[in-house]
């Protein structure tokens, strides 16, 4: 229930409609509208105060946020990084949620996030807080605060919370490899995942990476997914990643006895057929 609540600045005292929410699970006040001084507001109310509308989109962040929530996804993040880092008043873990969302909703680059999606959103009501400062430069120092080798403890924890509340069924698992060429530059060293390899869009002139993915048949949920340079295949990728899928599996259903993994021909080999 929203109230109306005074502050004092500079000697004035102004009024705002504020609503007790929950931020990140902890109670929030989060002000609904500034009124201005108590003179100011009885001016408007004896001229009439102009109506205005604006539309912001909402049912897919609403739900999404709500998801995230339920999910503890921000928790998750957090509680497995080396040191805690809170940028323009979020953490890692809300700074890579908030570039999730986005993603999800309208695919669009990290300089373009705020002002080509999130204004046009009512992210910034529904968190409380303004989103105008989130740049580029604001995901890029966040996601360098996560360190790749912590992201499969990540998806293992968010799995496990999965588990528990929606009691996902494992018994017939789906995986593919696929590849998603990129415009990085041949002279540009640093990047040592995109390389040149065979595609389905034939354009091998261009640095491309692979991603290898396994959900559940009946949820189609993401139960496994490995990131691999782009020069290497589906068949290599797959026979070095058995042993740790196997054991994540064994991990959530606590048997692999009723479990059936379906893979196409690529990733065939008698070696890795025997082992599986």
């Amino acid at each position: 229930m929203a109230t109306i609540q005074k502050r004092k600045s500079r000697g004035h005292t102004y009024w705002s409609i504020v609503e007790s929410r929950r931020v990140n699970g902890k109670p929030r006040p989060v002000i609904l509208a500034y009124l201005g001084t108590a003179e100011a507001l009885l001016k408007k109310l004896q001229e009439g105060i102009p109506q205005k509308v604006k539309s912001y989109n909402h049912g897919l962040v609403v739900a999404l946020l709500a998801t995230a929530e339920e999910l503890e996804i921000v928790q998750s993040i957090n509680r497995h990084l080396p040191q805690r880092q809170l940028r323009d008043g979020f953490t890692v873990g809300g700074s890579v949620l908030l570039a999730a969302i986005g993603r999800v909703c309208q695919a669009t680059s990290k300089r373009g996030w705020y002002k080509r999606w999130a204004k046009s959103t009512s992210l910034s009501y529904l968190l409380g807080k303004s989103l105008n400062k989130l740049d580029s430069q604001h995901f890029w120092d966040q996601m360098e605060a996560l360190p790749p080798q912590i992201i499969p403890l990540i998806e293992e924890d968010i799995l496990k919370t999965l588990v528990e509340k929606y009691n996902a069924a494992f018994d017939t698992l789906l995986c593919d490899a696929t590849n998603f060429f990129t415009y990085i530059a041949s002279s540009n060293k640093r990047c040592q995942l995109a390389r040149r390899g065979r595609n389905k869009q034939k354009r091998m002139g261009l640095r491309q990476f692979g991603l290898l993915l396994i959900l559940s048949r009946q949820d189609q949920l993401p139960l496994f997914h490995q990131v691999y340079q782009g020069n290497f295949t589906d068949r290599t990728i797959f026979k070095q990643h058995l042993k740790v899928m196997l054991e994540r599996f064994k991990h959530l259903a606590g048997s692999l006895e009723d479990i059936t993994l379906i893979f196409d021909q690529g990733n065939n080999s008698k070696k890795t057929l025997r082992k599986l």
